[in-house]
C-alpha cells in the first residue's frame, strides 16, 4: 500500500512540474499584443487611429489651438499620407 502511495506522489510532482514550466515558459516567450487606436498627446495635438473597412485605416489628429479635426489616410497609388477633410469643431458645435 505505502509503494502505490509513493508512485502516486511522485506522478502528481511529476505532473505539478511539467505544468509550472509550460506556465513559465508560455509567460516568458509570449510576446506583448500591440493595440491599435492608441492615442498619442503632445501639446495642441492630439492623434489616434481607426478603420474604415477592411484594409483602410485612417489617423484622426485634433488640432486644439485652431478647433479642427483633419483626417489622413494612405495614398497607395502615391505611397504618402494624404489630408482626406478637415472639420471646423467650433462651427460644427454651434
Amino acid at each position: 500500500m505505502q509503494k502505490t502511495q509513493n508512485i502516486t506522489i511522485v506522478m502528481l510532482l511529476l505532473t505539478a512540474a511539467i505544468l509550472s514550466s509550460l506556465l513559465v515558459a508560455g509567460w516568458l516567450y509570449t510576446e506583448q499584443p500591440a493595440y491599435a487606436g492608441s492615442m498619442g498627446r503632445g501639446g495642441d495635438y492630439i492623434m489616434s487611429c481607426g478603420m474604415y473597412e477592411e484594409g483602410t485605416d485612417f489617423i484622426y489628429v485634433l488640432d486644439i489651438a485652431k478647433s479642427k479635426l483633419n483626417l489622413y489616410y494612405p495614398n497607395t497609388t502615391t505611397s504618402q499620407i494624404t489630408l482626406g477633410t478637415t472639420v471646423d469643431l467650433a462651427a460644427a458645435f454651434r
